[in-house]
Formats: C-alpha cells, sequence, structure tokens
C-alpha cells in the first residue's frame, strides 16, 4: 500500500512539475509580445494627450522662415511627439500679426492656438479676449550694420548726427517692434530717423550687406545667419532695452480645464527644445499663462504712446 501510495505522490509530481514547466514556458514565450504594448500603454498614462481628433494648429502671424515662424516649427514637432496628434503650423501673415490674431479670437471653442511673439502682441490688447497659455522663449533684438561702420553705438550716433546715411535704418515692417525699437534708439539721442520697411528681416539685413541702407533691427535669430559679413552694433541689455518673447494664446471661452492641459504640454515641450532653441538664437524659458498676460499687458502699454505718434492704427 505504501509502494502504490509512493509513486502515486511521485506521478503526481511528475505531472505537476511538466504543467508548471509548461506553464512558465508558455509565459516566457509572450513576454516579448507583450512588453512593447506594456510600455505603450504607460506611455500613454503618462503623456497630457489630445483626443484622437485634437489637433493644433499653430498660428503664425509672420511669413514663413521668420522668427516667429522657426520657433513654431520647433515647438509643433515636440508638441506632436507629446500629444501623439497632428500638429500644424500655418502662417497668416500680414498686419503685424493681426490678421492672425483677428481669425484666431473667431475661433471659439476649437483646438486651435495663436502662435504669438511680442511684435504681433502690440496689435493685440490684452482685453481681447485671448487667452494666455504661457511663454515658451526669449530672444533680443539687435542693431547691426556693416563691418566698417563707426565702432561704438556712441560713435556711430555721433557719425548720424553729421550724416544723414547712418539715420536709415531697416526692419521687417512699420509698425513692428524692431520699427518702434528704432524710432525710440534715435529719439534718446535727439536724431531723426529715416525708416526703411522690408517684408521680414532676411531683406532687411541684405539691404545692409548691400549698402542700401547703414542700419537693420531685427530679432537676433534672423540676424544669426549672416553673423559672418555684418556685426551687431547695439543689443537686448546693451543699448537695447525690450526683449523678444514667443507664447502660446488659445481662443476665447477656452475652458480651464483646457488651458490647465495645453499648458502642461507646452511647458514640456518648451523643455524638450532647449537645446535646439538655443542654437538658433533663442533661450528656452517657461512662464505661466499669467506671467504671459502681464507681459503682454507691460509690452502693450510701452509701446502704444509711439504706435499712435507713428500714426500706426493697434
Amino acid at each position: 500500500m505504501r509502494f502504490f501510495q509512493k509513486f502515486a505522490i511521485k506521478r503526481c509530481s511528475a505531472v505537476d512539475f511538466r504543467i508548471t514547466s509548461d506553464m512558465h514556458r508558455k509565459r516566457i514565450s509572450h513576454v516579448p509580445r507583450l512588453a512593447p504594448l506594456v510600455f505603450a500603454a504607460l506611455v500613454m498614462l503618462s503623456s497630457p494627450a489630445l483626443p484622437n481628433d485634437g489637433q493644433i494648429t499653430l498660428v503664425v502671424g509672420f511669413a514663413a522662415g521668420g522668427t516667429s515662424s522657426t520657433a513654431a516649427r520647433i515647438f509643433a514637432e515636440s508638441v506632436e511627439q507629446i500629444t501623439r496628434s497632428p500638429t500644424l503650423v500655418e502662417n497668416r501673415p500680414g498686419a503685424g500679426g493681426a490678421i492672425a490674431a483677428d481669425w484666431v479670437l473667431r475661433q471659439r471653442g476649437t483646438q486651435t492656438l495663436l502662435f504669438m511673439s511680442s511684435t504681433s502682441s502690440l496689435k493685440t490688447s490684452p482685453q481681447s479676449g485671448l487667452v494666455p497659455i504661457g511663454v515658451l522663449a526669449t530672444f533680443s533684438y539687435v542693431a547691426v550694420t556693416k563691418k566698417d561702420s563707426p565702432a561704438t553705438l556712441a560713435e556711430y550716433m555721433k557719425g548720424a548726427s553729421h550724416e544723414d546715411k547712418y539715420r536709415t535704418v531697416a526692419t521687417a515692417g512699420a509698425g513692428s517692434i524692431p520699427h518702434l525699437i528704432g524710432t525710440k534708439f534715435f529719439s534718446d539721442y535727439g536724431l531723426p530717423m529715416v525708416h526703411v520697411p522690408y517684408q521680414g528681416s532676411a531683406p532687411a539685413i541684405l539691404s545692409v550687406a548691400g549698402g542700401h541702407v547703414a542700419l537693420a533691427i531685427v530679432p537676433f535669430p534672423d540676424f544669426l545667419p549672416f553673423q559672418d559679413s555684418l556685426r551687431i552694433l547695439a543689443q537686448t541689455g546693451s543699448g537695447i532695452e525690450t526683449e523678444g518673447w514667443v507664447g502660446i494664446f488659445a481662443p476665447p471661452e477656452t475652458s480651464s480645464e483646457e488651458v490647465a492641459r495645453l499648458s502642461e504640454i507646452f511647458r514640456q515641450a518648451s523643455e524638450r527644445c532647449r537645446e535646439r532653441l538655443r542654437t538658433v538664437g533663442f533661450e528656452q524659458v517657461w512662464r505661466s499663462g499669467a506671467e504671459a498676460r502681464a507681459m503682454h499687458e507691460k509690452d502693450y502699454a510701452r509701446w502704444q504712446p509711439i504706435l499712435k505718434v507713428l500714426g500706426v492704427q493697434p
């Protein structure tokens, strides 16, 4: 009897061992197929994803190739990686950014965003209804001239007091921040400025390189490709007080929940782009929607008096 009991125990143990081994082998064989799915699920849970149809369109108020458009395309790529939703850049140039701002103001209850720099903010009142999401980057404005021009700002302005040619200033357009900077720049020295507006920073810079005008005032990222042929006479923090910034604003009546979600998406996008932004002349920052509103209000109040003197309507 004991023999049969012992044999039965051994037989059961062998059967259990085979069953256990078979289950273990099957479980191991499924791990490679399940692991990517588990990893993907974890990534989805950790990302502030938008709905499947939540396409984001970054509306830029200036032509492709300029400061705002360059930054928009950098951020669009990062946002698309974070949300796994299409993120497009749409250029709607004209009226110093006002056309783009007006278009977004009419997009109520959508995922569309207005991508703004401090330049376009001047054309749109902080009380317009646009909802600030945040500021993602900053940049300097620079006054650039030929390398054989007077070496220092004081020497240049001394020359401008005697020769009209040094008063010619090229910018990306009438009513733009560079136009206003130039106006104040020369006014501080008691000199009139001869403004030469162009359609974009690149032709303004090329006009200096070609000797058609003496000075161009442009965002530093736009000047970077030309730094070997021209030089900086003044810049933000040294002769120019104004700092440029790039921010995101949503259409009116965007819910607080949506604002919070978009804020987190663009905060992550800004941080991911730090090194890439630096290589093209920006400094990565993150400032909240409340801080973005404060910056907008400060710039709007600062420049409105000069806009009125120049007869440029916001």
